[in-house]
């Protein structure tokens, strides 16, 4: 996976000093290129179109399949070897580049949350450590977002899939073995879970709005769960 930024990351070529040397992209392409086994394998590039470098690609993404490097040197792309461009928007982008390209958007609002959660929970191995975490999951983060989205305001506006990975990530830090979550204690696992789900959900979902808002978001919680008493 290849995080492109600038020319030089690329392909190893220094403008100012005229010097070359093998970049990220030069390296991986020659090493791809000279593995002969069948299997596919696929480059990905992670980061924005740039025109330093996006132009210079023109070349192996038509039929030719040959990157020439500024050096003289050609590689050839084999036909196992493909390539992908994970970015954010096409505005440095030319005509020629995305003519050569396949495109594939995903609509960050359509996709949702889900893919992420789901993927999260099966990092885990124990079956009644992850009913536990969907149970949970059902049961704060959906009602949260839309309790929030629909009551509160927020200081700086965020996104549903960035306020769940802070969840998921806050979470991951603090159910330990330490902080009491332990699976093989199967009598006290649901509720240790869950206190440190809703501490979670307190400082990520909740995290983010002003203080009027914090006063609807706490009687909200108390509602959701019985363990808070509610305040009057």
């Amino acid at each position: 996976k290849v995080d492109m930024q600038a020319e030089i990351a690329a392909y190893g070529y220094d403008l100012s000093t005229r010097e070359w040397t093998d970049g990220i992209l030069s390296s991986l392409m020659r090493m791809v290129s000279s593995d002969e086994k069948p299997e596919e394998k696929w480059i990905v590039f992670d980061g924005p179109v740039d025109t330093l470098w996006i132009e210079s690609m023109n070349s192996v993404l038509d039929d030719n399949r040959v990157l020439t490097l500024i050096n003289s040197e050609r590689i050839s792309m084999p036909p196992q070897v493909s390539m992908l461009f994970e970015v954010e928007d096409l505005s440095e982008a030319s005509p020629a580049t995305v003519s050569r390209c396949g495109m594939i958007y995903l609509d960050g609002d359509a996709l949702g949350w889900t893919p992420y959660v789901e993927s999260w929970i099966q990092t885990r191995k124990e079956k009644e450590y992850t009913d536990i975490l969907r149970r949970l999951i059902n049961k704060y983060v959906k009602a949260t977002l839309d309790f929030k989205r629909a009551n509160c305001k927020e200081l700086i506006p965020t996104g549903d899939l960035a306020l769940v990975i802070s969840l998921c990530k806050l979470y991951d830090a603090l159910a330990t073995l330490e902080n009491g979550v332990n699976p093989q204690d199967v009598d006290f696992l649901p509720r240790m879970m869950e206190l440190w789900f809703l501490f979670s959900v307190i400082w990520t979902l909740g995290a983010t709005v002003d203080e009027p808002s914090r006063k609807k978001m706490d009687m909200f919680l108390r509602e959701i769960e019985g363990l808070f008493p509610r305040k009057y």
